[in-house]
């Protein structure tokens, strides 16, 4: 018989080990980088989610600035959805600071009350279209027909009746959202039209 060596085999070092030491499960959470290298937050995580805003918009002087803008804040005839309280409109000041942040630093100081109340009162005139649609479509197209059928001076005539009812629910916007690259149903009709008609809807 052949003599066979018995030497044990060496035993690994703990360095050598694949596996991670101080209990750490070896595989990678889903959800989990596995890095435990702290991140920068991104702009993203800054802003507030409900209107894509920071948080605490500053309402300080800025450096260049030689008017005087007011800081108070108008209340919005805007219902909240996630809150017994209708939404803010930004200050001048607020304002301004925030043209400031996005580059835009050749806007005219004197001007900037005036940018406040167009802004607040085109939201207030978009808000309306929204409420008057709510009350025409909440119970069905149908209904909606209706009253589109009389036009805009006989469903105006009906909107006082129907706003009144228990069964109406008023709307409440829970978020603002821009969607500039998104096309609207009326742009994607009228540019097919443009390709079929381009003499009249080009």
């Amino acid at each position: 018989m052949h003599a066979t060596s018995t030497s044990p085999s060496p035993i690994p070092s703990q360095n050598s080990s694949p596996f991670p030491t101080g209990g750490s499960c070896p595989v990678k959470a889903p959800n989990k980088p596995m890095t435990t290298e702290s991140h920068k937050p991104s702009t993203l995580s800054k802003l507030n989610p409900l209107n894509y805003m920071p948080s605490n918009l500053s309402q300080t002087r800025a450096a260049n600035q030689t008017v005087h803008l007011p800081v108070e804040r108008e209340i919005s005839s805007i219902p909240r959805g996630d809150a017994e309280s209708n939404w803010e409109y930004p200050s001048p000041q607020q304002m301004y600071n925030a043209m400031l942040r996005k580059g835009y630093d050749d806007t005219p100081q004197d001007a900037v009350e005036s940018m406040v109340a167009v802004h607040n009162f085109l939201n207030e005139g978009a808000w309306a279209e929204i409420v008057e649609w709510e009350r025409r479509f909440s119970r069905g197209l149908g209904y909606g027909w209706q009253a589109c059928r009389l036009g805009e001076e006989g469903s105006v005539t009906g909107a006082g009746m129907i706003a009144n009812e228990d069964d109406v629910a008023q709307p409440r916007l829970l978020r603002f959202e821009g969607r500039p690259s998104d096309i609207t149903p009326k742009a994607r009709i009228l540019q097919m039209l443009g390709q079929v008609y381009p003499s009249k809807f080009g």
